[in-house]
């Protein structure tokens, strides 16, 4: 199934209307967000990439009342048979694996890219769930193939069952309750109670979740990054050649006081350096991402490819740009101006292609920022 990236996805409401009315704020169920949907995604597919050990995949059941959780890869003999216990595979970053799911996200833009985390999808038996939860972050809940019921609660807090491998609601309370068929979808803000329970043995689930940052790992980040771009001399140690005889040896005086605090305040950081920090600590690829560095090449070979085919970021890889400083992979990108209007594209299309218009000079200029990103696995030609 083909998608245009300019569909809209929300129904009868306006992105701008969603944005104001209910990102962050309360739930929408949207019927036929996209009509006579038919999965591109399959079953075998989601096997297929599950048994991937650099994939993220999770089995989850329940069983004599505990809900079990395994993690991946997993062989052919660990999926159960439906004829079991119900049960639920879910695999995250989809959209690294299949050039579908990731077309799939362009139908969210209308969320920055800096907030999009991945897309995760998820195969239930019937009467297959992971349970009452929570998330602390926003979700798309799309329905693929099958049906699944889903549940809401309203509740402010929740209990959490402890002898569960997985966070439990063990005092959910249903609000609301839909059954999502194909093409249906429901947005949950962070923090609601919601529970998904299959309605058929072939229930697919697409869920589009976003990055939520907290504040400690920001805060704490930023200090590594500061240490790592500390400008300051390492070898000019501390010196008192005035230190006056103590009456109590034991005692920090003020003088070591004032001078230590001296030391810290020389530390400093100004909006430069903070939207390095923001750009690289956006950028940074999830967790054992895997990029395949590509064969040696000219800039002269990579500009003749890019007058006659297009460009592709890697599924892998996150762009995003400040202004006209642009951030790949938690690396800052050197450009020049004619360069700019490009990388723009790439980051905002996560495509590009080279009009013939652009002269020599600058077309050599844009393949030298190129050329290191297509060597490191970042980029790639559309073939």
């Amino acid at each position: 199934m083909r998608l245009d990236r300019k569909n809209h996805i929300l129904g009868k409401i306006s992105n701008d209307v969603f944005l104001k009315k209910y990102w962050q704020k309360k739930p929408l169920l949207i019927r036929d967000a996209i009509k006579n949907f038919k999965s591109p995604i399959t079953e075998k597919d989601l096997f297929r990439i599950a048994q991937n050990e650099n994939a993220i995949s999770r089995l989850i059941e329940f069983k004599r009342g505990i809900w079990q959780v395994k993690y991946g890869p997993f062989k052919k003999s660990d999926v159960p048979k439906k004829i079991n216990t119900p049960w639920t595979i879910l695999v995250q970053n989809i959209n690294h694996h299949l050039p579908f799911a990731e077309s799939f996200l362009n139908l969210f833009k209308f969320i920055p890219y800096a907030r999009l985390d991945d897309l995760m999808v998820s195969f239930a038996t019937k009467k297959g769930s992971v349970g009452p939860h929570y998330d602390s972050y926003d979700v798309f809940l799309f329905q693929a193939h099958g049906e699944r019921e889903w549940k809401i609660s309203d509740q402010k807090k929740f209990s959490l069952d402890k002898k569960s491998a997985i966070k439990i609601i063990t005092n959910f309370k249903t609000k609301n309750s839909w059954v999502l068929k194909p093409g249906d979808m429901l947005y949950l803000p962070p923090n609601v109670g919601h529970w998904g329970i299959s309605q058929s043995d072939d229930c697919l689930t697409y869920s589009i979740g976003f990055r939520a940052p907290g504040t400690f790992e920001i805060q704490s980040k930023f200090l590594d990054f500061i240490q790592d771009n500390l400008i300051t001399n390492q070898n000019d140690l501390y010196k008192d050649p005035n230190l006056n005889l103590q009456k109590n040896p034991a005692e920090i005086n003020s003088n070591m006081i004032k001078k230590i605090q001296q030391i810290v305040n020389q530390l400093r950081w100004n909006a430069k350096s903070i939207n390095t920090f923001i750009g690289q600590l956006l950028t940074e690829p999830i967790e054992g991402a895997i990029f395949e560095t590509s064969k040696s090449m000219t800039v002269e070979i990579l500009i003749k490819d890019l007058e006659k085919k297009p460009l592709k970021l890697n599924p892998k890889t996150r762009m995003l740009f400040i202004k006209n400083n642009f951030y790949i992979n938690g690396e800052l990108i050197e450009a020049d101006k004619k360069s700019i209007v490009y990388l723009k594209q790439l980051a905002n299309d996560r495509e590009i292609s080279i009009k013939s218009s652009l002269n020599k000079k600058d077309l050599n200029a844009l393949g030298m920022v190129l050329l290191p990103l297509y060597l490191s696995g970042f980029i790639d030609f559309i073939q």
